[in-house]
């Protein structure tokens, strides 16, 4: 909130930093979750399965709880 006796000027540039801030934050998510994505591939190539081939999953489910 800004000080009333704050002159328009500096409330704006506070303003502006607290948004310039933000940005920062959201673009180290983003680029966190691109480097993810990335080891994820890498991970992928090192285990020797291609990206193109589907992984065969089987799950079974005999209806007992």
């Amino acid at each position: 909130m800004p000080v009333p006796h704050q002159p328009t000027a500096a409330r704006s540039r506070s303003r502006t930093g607290r948004t310039l801030d933000v940005i920062g934050h959201v673009g180290s998510l983003i680029t966190l979750a691109a480097l993810m994505v990335l080891a994820g591939t890498a991970g992928g190539l090192a285990d020797g399965m291609p990206a193109t081939d589907g992984a065969t999953v089987t799950v079974t489910f005999d209806g007992r709880p």
